[in-house]
């Protein structure tokens, strides 16, 4: 199956090009000046030769794998999309400045779009989008915008430049094909893209096929609207020369906290000096990155040979691990900080362990290690500003699988003001003393969780006013509150223990919750909004034998 979808998506993709190719070549290009002509045929064959290389030939070397790979960083395939990128916003610049005849809204519409596309390109080879929250959210969004801006100016425009305006309108449609929907196939129930690497280079020849398109209108747009003469072949040449040195000397330029800061930072010392800088966690946690340091100052990250790095999952509550992911530390991409430290850039992918419960608190745990003759020996943690579990452990994160199941709705017995609901409770109407008091509480949260709140049980004798209290958090140890989230539904059972000596009689039952950190009870209400006393939520009453 596999080798059937990636034979259909070749065909689909040398038909793309093929179709592309001989539209603009037959009708567009021939319009063109000497440098559009040049750098758009050079271009095509760049990406047609980077596309070929990674996706027919097989590499010899995993440093070859690494070079042409189309979904691999700071490499041929990213610094050719880099590239394309920078030169439809340099063009687009260009126009703006060179159509002097043409009215200023159409000109502001040039350069912002060539601003955009200069920041485009300087993403495409820095990943910049992904440290930034709901960043495919913010994309689909400005893709929209130009979408539409672009439309508009095409309506205002003479009819011999709506075919630019269109055309560049159909690169970003292609290049939006590859760029979000092969980001998350599920969502638009594209699961057969997860066949092998078909995600990966299929994204890739998609935005290098509309992106391609987007810069044959941008050449367009330069040739039919300049009121100067055409721009020199070594103008952008020179451009090109500048934008790739810019690109090599990146890495240099960013410090650790451009990746690290956006998400996680951290101070983590190994023996030998090793440090953890930062770490981020994407897509859901499902991909995890490290940024590592070497325990020496040194440029070909000699402090990093043989050592691994283990990502464990851990049971909060039994302190278990559920599975782990162990790799060996690699030297590809590396980022310079302030003070001329290599860090280098590690990561894993981390899917839902098939041991992994739903509403169950699990620990991300951190172990780097060395190997010595095969004998893979921990490394101790000299200073750490994260929560450890042992010398050699530190926690990165907390993680919880939620529950999709959706809860049956009902009238809740107590509503509290951080957006939790007490929905019902269960127990024996009498028991004996000595006997543990087996009770179930269901509970309901509108809200995230932000805090560790902790549930009491107060008994009272109705007689005698004798009261016993038991406390515990509301879904034990394997849920704290804090993790609680937004449409969560669950219930735990209690095993209260009563001792032999209890007095017989019929005891009122009530509950609430409290502040862990300084015992301030939350405030609860009824299904009618009126507030109980004390903020103890009256449940019923039981009898002891």
């Amino acid at each position: 199956m596999e080798i059937y979808y990636k034979t259909l998506f070749q065909f689909a993709i040398v038909a793309l090009y093929l179709a592309i190719g001989a539209i603009a070549y037959r009708w567009l290009i021939p319009r063109f000046t000497w440098a559009g002509k040049c750098l758009a045929s050079i271009l095509l064959i760049a990406q047609v030769v980077a596309i070929s290389w990674s996706v027919v030939f097989l590499p010899s070397s995993s440093f070859e794998a690494w070079l042409w790979h189309l979904g691999r960083e700071w490499n041929i395939p990213t610094t050719i999309a880099s590239t394309q990128l920078a030169l439809i916003g340099f063009t687009a610049l260009f126009t703006a400045w060179h159509a002097r005849s043409q009215p200023a809204w159409p000109r502001l519409y040039f350069a912002a779009l060539g601003l955009m596309f200069v920041f485009l390109a300087y993403d495409e080879y820095t990943l910049v989008h992904e440290f930034l929250a709901h960043w495919l959210e913010i994309y689909i969004l400005l893709g929209i915008t130009v979408a539409l801006v672009t439309l508009a100016v095409a309506l205002q425009a003479q009819r011999q430049m709506r075919i630019w305006h269109f055309l560049l309108l159909a690169g970003l449609a292609i290049s939006a094909m590859g760029a979000i929907v092969t980001e998350a196939p599920e969502k638009f129930n594209l699961s057969f893209l997860n066949y092998g690497d078909n995600r990966g280079w299929l994204e890739e020849s998609l935005e290098f096929a509309g992106i391609w398109l987007v810069l044959v209108a941008s050449f367009g747009h330069l040739s039919a609207l300049s009121d100067r003469p055409a721009v020199r072949l070594r103008v952008y040449v020179a451009l090109v020369v500048l934008w790739l040195l810019f690109l090599s000397q990146t890495r240099a330029i960013l410090p650790v906290e451009h990746y690290a800061g956006g998400s996680d930072s951290a101070n983590v010392v190994y023996e030998g000096g090793h440090q953890l800088r930062g770490y981020l966690m994407e897509n859901n946690k499902k991909h995890i990155h490290l940024f590592l340091s070497p325990g020496q100052r040194d440029f070909l990250g000699q402090g990093l040979s043989d050592l691994g790095y283990s990502i464990h999952v851990v049971d909060q509550a039994s302190g278990e691990s559920i599975i782990s992911r162990d790799k060996v530390t690699h030297l590809r991409f590396f980022l310079l900080t302030p003070g001329y430290t290599p860090v280098y850039r590690q990561w894993v992918e981390l899917e839902r362990p098939a041991a992994a419960q739903f509403n169950r608190a699990y620990w991300i745990v951190l172990t780097l290690w060395r190997d010595e003759a095969d004998d893979f020996r921990p490394l101790k943690i000299t200073s750490s500003d994260h929560q450890l579990l042992s010398d050699t452990q530190v926690v990165l994160s907390e993680k919880v699988w939620r529950d999709r199941t959706p809860a049956a709705t009902r009238d809740p017995l107590a509503i509290f003001d951080n957006g939790f609901a007490l929905e019902a409770w269960q127990a024996p109407e009498s028991i004996r003393a000595g006997e543990p008091l087996t009770i179930t509480f269901s509970w309901r949260s509108e809200a995230d969780g932000r805090e560790d709140l902790t549930q009491f049980l107060h008994l009272g004798h109705a007689e005698s006013g004798e009261w016993r209290v038991y406390d515990q958090a509301p879904l034990g140890d394997r849920l704290p509150t804090r993790l609680w989230y937004k449409g969560l539904a669950d219930s735990e059972t209690w095993q209260v223990p009563l001792p032999a000596d209890l007095a017989p009689g019929r005891y009122n039952v009530f509950s609430g919750l409290y502040r862990t950190l300084d015992k301030v009870r939350i405030p609860a209400s009824d299904a009618d909004g009126d507030y109980f006393p004390d903020a103890r939520v009256p449940l019923g009453s039981l009898v002891i034998e």
